[in-house]
């Protein structure tokens, strides 16, 4: 098998673990209805993926793939409008609510888990906010490195 199909494995599988481990508290207690859900998930995701990218870029599919590094730099802007929106809103509901609005039908159970679920949304959406904004600038490097040196 492929070295960077097996790195593309082993790479999605943590992925998909850390996902289910992050989350695996809010499952837990309150399953899926939980108002940020999906937006952390996708936090999670993007957060992993795009690390992934920025740092062993040349070690995946992508690293000589000239349109697929211009899809990245494109779909930044709307993904990073999109965290900034997400966390203005998290964190405009937690000013006006407090902390324990967030499981409003659970308070009696989960008081320590809103806290939890503040911090661990507060994290990795801003680290996904901080490497969508990082990928442009990976990703136009890398196609200046690929067109001018050959290498990634």
């Amino acid at each position: 098998m492929d070295k960077k199909i097996q790195l593309e494995i082993i790479w999605w599988t943590i992925t998909a673990i850390v996902i289910v481990l992050v989350m695996f508290p809010i499952w837990s207690e309150v399953g899926t209805d939980f108002r940020y859900h999906n937006s952390n998930i996708m936090a999670v995701f993007i957060f992993m993926v795009y690390s992934r990218l920025l740092f062993v870029l040349r070690h995946t599919y992508i690293a000589k793939n000239s349109l697929m590094k211009i899809i990245f730099v494109i779909m930044s802007i709307p993904l990073f409008i999109y965290f900034m929106d997400r966390i203005n809103e998290f964190q405009t509901f937690i000013d006006d609510n407090g902390d324990t609005s967030l499981l409003t039908q659970y308070s009696d159970r989960v008081a320590n888990l809103t806290k939890y679920i503040r911090y661990e949304y507060l994290f990795f959406a801003v680290a996904a906010l901080i490497t969508v904004a990082m990928m442009p600038f990976r990703m136009i490097l890398s196609l200046w490195r690929t067109r001018n040196r050959g290498t990634v």
